[in-house]
């Protein structure tokens, strides 16, 4: 006898094809993706091929009626801040079908996170998005109204009902997740959360109230492929550039995006030593080829896949970001930027752990070479790398995807 293939729903963006990527390891299960309110939305989307289809929003009047015409056996969620989702997670909980939160990110930051809360401002940000949803998609608030005020069954007190009700009015005001995060109710978060780690269960936990109980820490998926029992390394470097130009942040011009472009090419040139200037995929290309760059020493790369040209590399020059966390895994020697325009570093300050250098200055790269060059702390520190591995990616064994896959088919990890 056949088993019966297990029905997976995933809310999830279908073009992030990197959230949900590591899914294609399931056996015996069709997915789907929910997602775009209407069919009309999504011509643009590219699926991975496992997925089978989509469905949408706007077929449905209520989140019962949609689970009775798709009958999944499994949701997840990989964000639970919109009102139609929270009312589906609820509807899912009465009717006994498994829902998961599924983590999607890796350097989550408990303090961080309340700081980009509190950057949020009604006037200038919230008020402005406010106007222009009800003045283009006025049908569209109604019916997500109408879908989350359907729900009623299932809340453990008359408190969780009032919470729940009184929810979509506070959300005007602020943040989803500030708004989540005081007003905690189980109902609204997913039987099962499985968030790769502690720092990111700390995270996820300020806006759920969630229990390590409900919670899987698998490991980041996402780093398996970091994983190897030797480690090499060639005679590169790695420069990996964020587009804080394009997004005009943190007040770089281009006249300071200049200024690093040429100091990483006076660098590679004056240690004749290759230098790969690897660009964010959001990150416009034309703006290096204004500058004279050494094209003997210094390479650009932008879209493919370069796990192992940072693997290889004998020093990492990165800014803060969740890709860091992989690379310290993997034992890397890399130097934690702050080159803003306002020396600083943005995000989590991996430096604290003793496991990587930090420069606030271009200057760094001349006075301070041969000290990066000769120290690699992740090395030397080796307490601090363990301690920073139960914090961030334990266990480090490339089988974290394994274990995420087992949470969602058989509500395990090990």
């Amino acid at each position: 006898m056949l088993e019966e293939k297990l029905k997976i729903l995933l809310i999830v963006p279908p073009n992030r094809k990197d959230f949900y990527d590591q899914l294609k390891n399931i056996v015996n299960a069709e997915i789907y993706i929910l997602w775009h309110i209407r069919k009309k939305d999504s011509q643009f989307d590219e699926l991975l091929s496992f997925v089978k289809g989509q469905y949408y929003w706007a077929d449905y009047l209520t989140p019962y009626n949609l689970l009775k015409k798709i009958k999944p056996d499994r949701i997840i969620f990989f964000e639970i801040v919109d009102l139609r989702q929270i009312a589906l997670i609820v509807a899912a909980r009465s009717k006994g079908i498994r829902s998961f939160y599924l983590e999607h990110g890796a350097a989550g930051d408990r303090q961080t996170a309340i700081r980009r809360w509190n950057e949020t401002s009604f006037f200038k940000r919230k008020l402005p998005q406010l106007f222009k949803r009800f003045t283009k998609n006025l049908t569209d608030i109604i019916s997500a109204k109408l879908f989350y005020y359907s729900v009623h069954k299932k809340f453990n007190s008359l408190n969780s009902y009032l919470k729940f009700l009184f929810l979509p009015f506070k959300m005007l005001g602020a943040s989803p997740n500030k708004i989540l995060s005081r007003n905690l109710f189980r109902e609204r978060v997913p039987d099962y959360a499985i968030v790769f780690s502690e720092i990111n269960f700390e995270a996820f936990e300020l806006y759920t109230g969630i229990t390590k109980k409900d919670a899987f820490l698998t490991g980041v998926p996402f780093f398996d492929k970091y994983y190897r029992n030797k480690n090499a390394e060639l005679d590169h470097i790695v420069y990996i550039e964020h587009p804080y130009l394009e997004y005009d942040l943190l007040e770089w011009t281009k006249d300071h995006h200049r200024q690093v472009a040429e100091a990483l090419n006076s660098f590679a040139v004056a240690n004749k030593i290759k230098l790969y200037i690897k660009l964010h995929p959001f990150s416009n290309r034309s703006n290096w080829s204004d500058y004279s760059i050494n094209h003997d020493y210094v390479e650009i790369l932008q879209h493919g896949e370069f796990e192992q040209l940072y693997l290889d590399a004998k020093l990492i020059l990165g800014f803060s970001s969740s890709l860091i966390t992989g690379l310290l895994c993997a034992k890397k020697n890399i130097v934690l930027l702050g080159w803003h325009p306002e020396p600083k570093i943005f995000g989590v300050d991996f430096s604290e752990t003793g496991l990587c250098h930090s420069s606030f200055s271009l200057s760094d790269l001349k006075n301070k070479y041969p000290e990066w060059i000769s120290n690699n702390l992740t090395e030397k520190n080796v307490t601090a790398y363990q301690v920073f591995l139960y914090r961030c990616n334990y266990p480090f064994d490339g089988k974290a995807t394994e274990r995420v896959i087992k949470a969602i088919v058989s509500h395990e990890v090990y």
